[in-house]
């Protein structure tokens, strides 16, 4: 047999292939190994280039036979599940392990890639065109950008689930929150998951389950920073951004739907807190001032607010100027939820004796800490609902 021209061998393509997968899985590598923040808020577009290299790669692969399928479709699952943040390994695994797991499969087999390139006569001899590969690697490519999405968003709604304990749910059915109860000495606690803008129809069902006939009287802890120095984007401080949010997705805001906190009844609500009082339901505003936060946490705040007011997509999905990923988390975890959930618990403590039930409405980031801290007071959790707050498929039905 007659062996390939030097001209025609196919080694050196797959050299620069196998390099290029080596360079885009270090990258990525190396990104996640030095990030400290959460894995949601990575800034590296490592992942990123990797999964577009390996596109690329793939395509190519369509009428250049030279590129062997061993290497190539291993590349094309791990990169997809890597893109989407790890599923299904996520199901035993946390999220930052499971990530720096295909990580390093990849950057292995990127290395015996590479091997195998450089040492293997087979690479040198691989015929440039053959149909059945053809057919065979646009078939994985087809399949491959099909998968890609339900694997995504399952990606995706395993982190929402993990990261919120299970608060907050994304179905195929849309966005689901859930209502915890809890118990202790012959008192109820409800932890609500809420959200600023959703659907309605959620808002008014709260209403119905906070409007339940019961023996004694209830209290709601209400959310809601306030503003006395006035140094939030006037956007925020009005609830304007929330209102275009609403207008922009066809949902309902906050302040329209759960308990109308405004003896003036406006709104679909209705209802005025007087004449919630006569239902023998009391509301207290349980959340600080701006001003409380840490001047640190504050200057971050307000960063924060303003590059997302104007509702750019490309605001919500990048970091605001001269914030790391690392000082965000610490802004949304030390200064916006354990510092408002411990003052929330403070008058929590304060004001619950006499009240049969206690409803705290809040933010769903918030519930998984202030359950920690419930059942640390010896609270017993007794029942869950889960209601839908977003329907995906509403306008089609």
């Amino acid at each position: 047999m007659t062996s390939p021209s030097p001209s025609r061998s196919t080694r050196p393509w797959n050299v620069l292939a196998a390099l290029g997968l080596l360079f885009f899985s270090g990258w990525t590598l190396v990104a996640d190994l030095t990030h400290d923040a959460h894995f949601l808020l990575q800034p590296s577009l490592s992942s990123l280039f990797l999964g577009l290299y390996v596109m690329g790669w793939t395509v190519a692969a369509i009428v250049f036979a030279g590129f062997p399928k061993r290497f190539l479709i291993p590349a094309v699952v791990l990169s997809t599940l890597r893109f989407s943040f790890a599923w299904p390994l996520t199901h035993w695994l946390d999220l930052r392990t499971a990530s720096l797991l295909l990580d390093e499969i990849l950057v292995l087999l990127s290395l015996v890639y590479l091997v195998a390139a450089v040492t293997s006569q087979s690479m040198h001899g691989r015929p440039w065109f053959r149909w059945q590969h053809s057919v065979a690697v646009g078939l994985v490519t087809f399949l491959a950008s099909i998968l890609s999405l339900p694997v995504g968003f399952f990606g995706i709604a395993r982190v929402i689930d993990d990261t919120s304990a299970g608060f907050v749910r994304l179905t195929p059915e849309g966005l689901r929150l859930a209502e915890r109860i809890y118990e202790k000495d012959g008192r109820r606690v409800h932890l609500v998951g809420m959200a600023h803008i959703a659907d309605g129809v959620f808002y008014e069902a709260l209403n119905e389950s906070l409007a339940t006939p019961l023996e004694g009287r209830r209290l709601v802890l209400l959310e809601g920073v306030s503003d006395r120095e006035k140094v939030l984007p006037r956007s925020f401080a009005s609830g304007q951004t929330y209102r275009n949010m609403a207008e922009k997705f066809g949902l309902a805001e906050q302040a329209i739907g759960f308990a109308m906190q405004s003896d003036k009844g406006e709104g679909k609500a209705g209802d005025s807190v007087a004449a919630w009082a006569e239902r023998g339901v009391d509301f207290r505003r349980a959340d600080i001032d701006v001003s409380e936060l840490d001047p640190a946490y504050r200057d971050r705040l307000v960063a924060l607010l303003g590059a997302i007011g104007e509702l750019k997509f490309e605001d919500l999905f990048s970091m605001p100027a001269d914030m790391t990923a690392e000082e965000l988390e610490e802004l949304m975890v030390e200064g916006l939820i354990k510092k408002r959930n411990a003052h929330l618990m403070d008058v929590y403590a304060e004001h619950h004796a006499g009240y049969a039930e206690v409803f705290i409405p809040w933010g769903a980031a918030h519930l998984p800490d202030l359950e920690r801290r419930l059942l640390a007071l010896g609270y017993a959790p007794v029942a869950e609902h889960q209601r839908l707050g977003i329907d995906f498929w509403k306008r089609f039905r």
